[in-house]
């Protein structure tokens, strides 16, 4: 049955993620992330840039200056020309790895930015260049590669980056909801 088959995998894919994810570079992940002198932009491929947004919603409620990166190839010249030493790129890239995000973070990485990859066991040609490598499992039930042990990732970054940031995060997310959803009469001038 179609729900026994995909749990398990699921299930045993999640699992394999989290006990070969390496510790140390977790860890150095969230140092970055945490890291409040450093800009964030966050970007993926076709169907991995869904997780460049989830994070970025995320790390956006925590601290400023993050961005997530969704401009097509051609409109990335603002990006390519402001990169730089104080600029962390979380990139996701999966196999079938995409030429123009791996040229995105080669260029990055070459104009002094740190570079963060979310990526396969079997590695996007961004790990050479990269500062932190994050290898989750792919596998699923159909022949597409699934999110699911990836976004467990991003989620344990969300919580780390939180944790690391303390009460600053949690004061910030606060009044982000108040913005988000002010009571009224609460901007009457």
């Amino acid at each position: 049955d179609l729900r026994e088959v995909s749990g398990r995998i699921f299930t045993d894919e999640l699992v394999r993620t989290f006990t070969d994810l390496p510790e140390a570079e977790l860890s150095r992940a969230v140092g970055l992330l945490a890291d409040r002198k450093k800009r964030i932009w966050s970007f993926g491929g076709r169907f991995s840039e869904i997780l460049a947004t989830y994070l970025d919603l995320h790390l956006r409620q925590m601290r400023p200056d993050t961005r997530v990166l969704t401009e097509p190839p051609d409109r990335r010249a603002g990006f390519m020309l402001d990169v730089g030493r104080r600029d962390v790129c979380v990139v996701f890239d999966f196999r079938r790895y995409q030429p123009d995000v791996i040229e995105l973070a080669l260029h990055a990485r070459s104009q002094g930015a740190q570079i963060l990859l979310m990526t396969d066991p079997w590695l996007s040609p961004i790990a050479a260049s990269a500062d932190v490598v994050l290898p989750v499992r792919v596998e699923s039930p159909s022949p597409f590669d699934s999110l699911v042990p990836a976004t467990a990732a991003v989620e344990t970054l969300v919580a780390g980056v939180l944790a690391e940031l303390g009460g600053r995060a949690q004061d910030r997310m606060t009044l982000a909801d108040s913005l988000a959803h002010p009571q009224p009469g609460t901007f009457d001038s």
